[in-house]
């Protein structure tokens, strides 16, 4: 414990003693350049007492004999003006110096400003021509996407007036608008239609290319909103002509099942309804019509479907029963041969068999009867059907 305190107290003099000396090095070199300054002014002192009593004398010597000229002067003085004419030629070249330069950067940054606003001109032109053709362009996509638009609507009533059609529904406009395709007035797809802004020209300024680049923005952004529109309208066609295909496919299929033409080329003898047997000679209820034909004739399917009977029924001889389904059968009886079977499929216009005289009969000829669900009903409406 003695021996950390004897070293203390040796650190804290070593400490107090290094802190002199500082001081004492201190007032020594400040006492140095005192003694050098004060020797300074001593020795400019001198020189200028010295130079008190010395004169420059100019002496003017004529060639003639004019007395010599002279004028003296102190030499301090013209030291002095010396020294200030030095200034002045000093401060003269330097103004001169930065006059120069001044000049020399004023016109380079003229210069450098010049070639900036002629590379702005170029580049305005530029822009400018850009301009022009985006605004063509826009003009251009702007027509087609307004003609689209009209197709799409075009599209819209006209899926909508075929599903009438197909429907069985009355159309006022149904007669009109498919003849007149050409001067069809194209509606606006449903949804707010903004107009498309103007496109501006440049003129120079700054800023106009950023209003440039805002109406483009401005109509990139409406022609993108516009074919949002368009596609969401284009989809909900695609949907309504999907179920018109459905559709016109499901008409389709019921016109092809459904009685229709000549079943053979003959002579109508016989209509449907109450008529006077030819062999009873009793009033009856005739189910069909009566066609002579000569024997062999072909008989055809009046529409598609499945031959449900073929062969020898009473009353009618030989006879084929066709089932075409949506509730429609037709009949051909007393025919001289038969070429299907029960169960055969058969196309509107196939031959099934030939006409002739089997059965109940008093002559060659076809019976042809049509039943719409399960009733027998007049055939000769049927017979005047003329799909194609």
């Amino acid at each position: 414990m003695l021996y950390c305190c004897i070293f203390r107290l040796k650190i804290s003099i070593i400490t107090a003693t290094a802190q002199v000396g500082q001081v004492e090095l201190n007032r020594r070199v400040g006492l140095q350049w005192k003694r050098r300054a004060m020797h300074w002014l001593k020795t400019l002192k001198e020189t200028i007492d010295k130079k008190k009593g010395q004169m420059l004398t100019i002496m003017a010597i004529p060639t003639g004999d004019d007395s010599v000229k002279s004028i003296s002067l102190p030499l301090l003085w013209v030291h002095a003006g010396l020294i200030v004419f030095a200034s002045i030629i000093v401060f003269l070249t330097a103004s001169y110096l930065g006059m120069t330069a001044t000049i020399v950067r004023t016109s380079h940054d003229r210069k450098a400003k010049e070639l900036y606003i002629e590379q702005l001109s170029k580049d305005n032109a530029v822009l400018m021509n850009i301009n022009r053709e985006n605004e063509k362009r826009f003009n251009d996509l702007n027509e087609k996407l307004a003609r689209l638009e009209g197709d799409l609507a075009y599209l819209d009533s006209l899926s909508g007036e075929i599903t009438d059609i197909i429907k069985g529904k009355t159309s006022t406009s149904a007669g009109t608008s498919i003849s007149s395709r050409g001067g069809y007035n194209r509606a606006i797809v449903s949804g707010p239609q903004a107009e498309l802004p103007e496109m501006v020209s440049l003129t120079g300024t700054p800023n106009e290319a950023l209003d440039l680049m805002e109406h483009a923005n401005k109509y990139v952004q409406t022609i993108g909103d516009r074919l949002i529109r368009v596609q969401e309208h284009s989809n909900k066609v695609k949907v309504r002509l999907s179920s018109l295909k459905e559709s016109a496919g499901s008409y389709r299929d019921r016109l092809n099942h459904t009685p229709h033409g000549m079943p053979t080329r003959g002579r109508l003898t016989s209509r449907f309804g109450s008529r006077r047997h030819p062999i009873t000679g009793r009033i009856q209820t005739h189910g069909g019509i009566d066609l002579a034909a000569p024997t062999g004739t072909p008989i055809v399917a009046t529409a598609d479907g499945t031959v449900s009977f073929s062969g020898l029924r009473s009353g009618y001889g030989r006879a084929v029963i066709i089932n075409h389904g949506y509730g429609f059968q037709t009949l051909y009886g007393h025919a001289s041969r038969l070429i299907v079977s029960a169960g055969q499929k058969v196309k509107h216009g196939q031959v099934i068999a030939y006409v002739g005289s089997s059965g109940v009969s008093t002559g060659s000829h076809l019976h042809y009867e049509v039943h719409v669900s399960g009733k027998p009903v007049d055939p000769w409406p049927y017979v005047q059907l003329n799909y194609r």
